[in-house]
């Protein structure tokens, strides 16, 4: 059976032979996982707003001023929307119907997928790009104030991420995911009934454009969401890549969403990764396949991205790594009850 298989099978609840993986990440004091079932690929950045190596401040091709201490993630300082709505009017949104954006993509897929890998391209955001385009204390205030030029932005973007799913669905990419931080680590960042009327409409949009091409949605979300859990499913999100799954509850998520959602998660990076206690790492591995993947399918591991921004060690990634191999072959190992 092949990896891409695995995964959708994994997604579906179609009782596959073990769990996802995608151990590869940037290297970890010189060493690298390189177990993935996962391909990425998509569209073309211009080359023009791409950051250089050791560059600590860029402007991206949104227009968005960004910062960085140490990695090229970096925050936003300089908000194109900033000083005021009357700017969207003469904004230049990215041209993501340029040829060029998508001279590379077919084969991309096309390689995924002849080495049996699970294919997917990101989308931008909801939440995240429009923070970055007004500024967080300015977007903040526009649900309040300005929720009809909020709602003319989120709709430009929504073009925006139609372009690019019938792109990826010609291409025969298998999912999309977004990365789209929505809490803090006590609460959501709107309200649920914010989320209601303002959000949920457009992302149920682009997921029943997703399921109309047979492709699933992927979506990256750090925060304390319980209240925009339900929303989640019934706007039908695939799958939900949590960084910090220990923040809602590994067994609150199990019981009250197991089955109805698959869950992509490594090791809490924030609690457990932090205490640096390997053995705390093997038992929260054990725990998140058992309490999230034990509904003929519905867990798969995403070791974090950028490994050096939480100070994992190689020791703490070979244990992430063991442990999850170790629980994720199924009939599942029961973790233990006290």
């Amino acid at each position: 059976m092949t990896s891409r298989e695995i995964v959708k099978r994994c997604i579906e609840f179609r009782d596959p032979p073990r769990i996802g993986w995608h151990f590869h990440t940037d290297p970890i004091q010189g060493r690298i996982w390189p177990e993935t079932d996962f391909a990425g690929a998509g569209y073309a950045s211009d080359p023009r707003f791409t950051p250089k190596p050791g560059q600590t401040e860029w402007v991206t091709e949104w227009g968005i001023r960004r910062r960085t201490l140490g990695t090229q993630v970096g925050e936003a300082v300089g908000f194109p929307l900033g000083e005021g709505w009357h700017l969207l009017d003469t904004y230049r949104f990215p041209d993501f119907n340029a040829d060029w954006r998508w001279a590379n993509l077919q084969a991309g897929v096309d390689q995924g997928h002849a080495a049996g890998k699970y294919v997917y391209g990101h989308i931008p955001s909801l939440m995240l790009l429009p923070s970055d385009l007004r500024g967080m204390e300015n977007w903040f205030m526009d649900h309040a104030l300005e929720p009809d030029n909020l709602a003319r932005l989120l709709d430009r973007l929504i073009d925006i991420r139609t372009t690019i799913i019938q792109h990826y669905a010609a291409a025969g990419m298998d999912g999309v995911i977004t990365w789209d931080d929505m809490g803090t680590n006590d609460r959501p960042l709107v309200s649920p009934a914010t989320f209601r009327e303002l959000y949920f409409p457009r992302y149920k949009q682009t997921i029943d454009l997703l399921h109309s091409y047979g492709m699933h949605f992927i979506h990256h979300c750090c925060g304390q969401v319980r209240p925009y859990m339900d929303m989640f499913i019934e706007a039908g999100c695939d799958i939900l890549q949590l960084d910090q799954p220990a923040l809602m509850g590994i067994e609150w998520l199990g019981k009250h969403y197991g089955g109805k959602i698959c869950f992509w998660n490594p090791v809490d990076i924030q609690t457990t990764i932090g205490s640096g206690d390997l053995d705390a790492i093997e038992d929260e591995a054990h725990r998140q396949v058992w309490h999230l993947g034990n509904f003929g399918g519905g867990f798969m591991v995403k070791a974090y991205q950028q490994p050096e921004s939480v100070n994992l060690t190689a020791a703490q990634a070979q244990r992430q790594h063991d442990a999850f191999k170790r629980y994720g072959n199924y009939p599942l190992p029961p973790y233990p009850t006290s």
